[in-house]
């Protein structure tokens, strides 16, 4: 019976595996948008975006930062096209992990892990870490108290239902969460490509004669 679940597992494995193109597909679909519009930001505002790379006071204190942003924007923008295509997706996938990796170290670790901060610690993932997390828990109760007092002002002097209309408040906290969660769509890029038939990459090295 074991012998035959084991057939039956690898059949399903096998037919499962010619499938393989399409969560390559999801990620790049996914991942192309994200810096496609990160890109076009930085180009649009790119006096402003190079005065914040430049100033050490507010900003990152970076040395050329004119020339940091253009790289920047050639990684996300260009390469947001790139992955939306197929095409180079190695390449450009290594480009933007780095631009990520930069980006979680110079900005977003000092906020630790969470995007939005969880107001209540009871949600708080840093509770599976015991007193390592602790410090994140505190943070979360002091975060809710913040919220809800902020929401009772506007509930007495504001149209609370007008303004939660198109989505509740949030405590922003700008960690790392987002940044790793691209870092690592973008390593499964790095590793197995762009995926068979809706790629560049696939009809480029199927035209390409196989070397032996």
């Amino acid at each position: 019976m074991i012998k035959k679940y084991n057939a039956y597992y690898n059949k399903f494995v096998v037919n499962l595996n010619k499938l393989d193109f399409l969560p390559l597909f999801a990620i790049r679909l996914y991942l192309a948008p994200v810096f496609i519009m990160a890109g076009l930001t930085k180009y649009r505002s790119f006096d402003d975006t190079a005065q914040w790379f430049g100033n050490a006071d507010w900003g990152l204190g970076l040395p050329f930062a004119s020339f940091w942003v253009a790289m920047v924007i050639v990684a996300e923008l260009i390469g947001g096209v790139a992955l939306l295509l197929g095409v180079a997706t190695r390449f450009f996938g290594v480009l933007l992990a780095i631009t990520m990796a930069v980006a979680m170290l110079l900005v977003h670790l000092k906020n630790g892990w969470h995007a939005i901060t969880p107001t209540d610690p009871a949600t708080n993932i840093a509770q599976l870490f015991g007193g390592l997390g602790q410090a994140s828990l505190d943070n979360s109760i002091q975060a809710g108290e913040r919220l809800n007092k902020a929401r009772e002002i506007l509930q007495t002097h504001g149209n609370y239902d007008w303004l939660t209309e198109t989505g509740n408040f949030v405590v922003l906290n700008n960690g790392i969460e987002f940044g790793m969660t691209y870092f690592i769509m973008l390593l499964v890029l790095i590793t197995y490509g762009a995926g068979r038939y809706i790629s560049i990459d696939f009809w480029i090295n199927k035209s390409l004669p196989t070397l032996k």
